[in-house]
């Protein structure tokens, strides 16, 4: 790799440790990092490996449809039909109709599995600011 660079020049050793420095993983706060991996587990199938959408919608809309990450919470805790019982046939800000399946998430995964997953997509997917999405769903930078 050195000889590489040494070869392009001392731009391509700057762009190289930008992008680098840049990239995601353990410089991520341990919550988004645990967010990220339950997002890989649970929601990825559905959802898309990078919230583009498929069998589930795409996740690009995130913060538009989910407002309040403590809604957003509830949702994944609830899924379709618990979301249906509390609080009728439709949901998010804009009281779009439900018309798919999401299974509800409470019974397998923690309360801080699924803060850390809200606020993972609202970040990555939804181009939230990381700290503040952190705060708003209820956890920190451990």
């Amino acid at each position: 790799m050195a000889n590489v660079l040494r070869h392009l020049g001392p731009f391509a050793v700057v762009v190289t440790f930008v992008a680098l420095s840049c990239a995601p993983g353990d410089a991520a706060p341990e919550a988004l990092r645990t967010g990220r991996g339950v997002y890989g587990d649970r929601c990825s199938s559905c959802h898309g490996d990078a919230g583009q959408g498929g069998v589930g919608p795409s996740l690009r809309n995130v913060l538009s449809t989910w407002p309040s990450c403590d809604d957003h919470k509830e949702w994944i805790a609830l899924g379709t039909e618990g979301w249906k019982e509390v609080h009728g046939p439709t949901y998010g800000a804009n009281d779009t109709e439900i018309t798919k399946k999401m299974p509800g998430h409470a019974d397998t995964l923690s309360a801080d599995q699924i803060a850390a997953v809200a606020a993972y997509e609202r970040v990555e997917y939804g181009g939230g600011d990381g700290d503040a999405e952190l705060a708003a769903c209820g956890v920190g930078d451990d």
